[in-house]
């Protein structure tokens, strides 16, 4: 028996044609793009994601709304075909996505928060200054003690512990090829993640703030499915707790480990990504390689995963 678990992406891996088939062949992914074109006409979603230019599509500010709409689809064609979570969680801001397909709040909430977070970062501070950086091949305890020592001096810091020798670190861009060389030392495997999504970073706490605000005017009602808190990886016990710390993201690190961790202590054996990519489905398996790991990032895996996890 299949017990499911939903881990939502965060941006990165969009490409143009990001749900063009699906949404050819299913309202049920067909309405969300819809209507965000109806209510957001100068935003043109169908035009950037299926079109392009890929520069305009891989944009942070523009990626996070694309994937919102794209990851709502897909969960409504998994229902559509009884395929349901027992548990979700997401990274960045697929844990409001997740938050929202599970009834937490209304679709329109949803866009529209995402679309505030973008507009107060974007005020806030100046992302050109910054980059993201995958490092993998090295254990956490030194990564940390490194970071500690040389973040007296530089604006460095750990946005994503994915597991026990994979991270994502953020720094300035003209720090990035001197830290480079200390992790390669160290014989790290690096990669440059230039359209990762902007959060998880301790000066963005005035915006969390601020977004926190706007969540509280909402109506809010409780998730159907158990929702996983990405930054502590255990179980929201309640709305009020929902309400405290969703967006705890903005500014403290994902620790994807930990998710994967308590969902796999909670008896979930089929993991199917909602999203692009397949970036999660590689830590699952490095955790236990036994559990069944399912991709949605186009038609072709969406129709596999629905054949196997039915």
């Amino acid at each position: 028996m299949s017990v499911i678990g939903y881990i939502y992406t965060a941006t990165g891996y969009q490409y143009i044609g990001i749900g063009k088939k699906i949404y050819d062949s299913t309202w049920a992914m067909r309405q969300y793009f819809d209507r965000i074109e109806k209510k957001y006409p100068d935003f043109k979603i169908n035009k950037l994601a299926f079109l392009g230019p890929k520069e305009d599509l891989m944009k942070e500010e523009n990626g996070i709304i694309i994937n919102a709409v794209y990851q709502t689809g897909l969960f409504e064609v998994l229902k559509q075909q009884k395929i349901n979570p027992e548990q979700i969680s997401g990274i960045k801001s697929g844990e409001l996505v997740a938050f929202s397909n599970a009834g937490g709040i209304s679709y329109e909430d949803l866009i529209m928060l995402l679309f505030k977070k973008r507009e107060l970062i974007n005020a806030e501070i100046n992302k050109e200054k910054f980059i993201h950086i995958l490092i993998n091949s090295i254990d956490v305890s030194k990564i940390e003690q490194i970071i500690n020592e040389i973040k007296k001096k530089v604006i460095v810091e750990i946005v994503s512990y994915n597991a026990k020798d994979s991270f994502i670190i953020i720094c300035e861009k003209n720090t990035k090829e001197k830290l480079i060389d200390i992790f390669k030392k160290l014989h790290g495997n690096i990669i440059e993640l230039p359209f990762e999504e902007f959060s998880n970073f301790s000066i963005l706490k005035p915006v969390a703030e601020k977004l926190k605000k706007e969540f509280l005017n909402l109506k809010i009602d409780k998730p159907i499915f158990r929702l996983i808190s990405q930054t502590e990886g255990i179980y929201y016990d309640n709305v009020a707790d929902i309400k405290e710390k969703i967006f705890d993201y903005i500014y403290k690190p994902v620790r994807l480990n930990f998710i994967i961790e308590t969902m796999l202590k909670n008896a979930v054996n089929t993991f199917i990504e909602i999203g692009c990519g397949t970036f999660i489905g590689r830590f699952v398996r490095k955790a236990d390689s036994g559990k069944r790991v399912l991709s949605t990032h186009d038609f072709s895996s969406l129709s596999t995963a629905v054949k196997l996890a039915n």
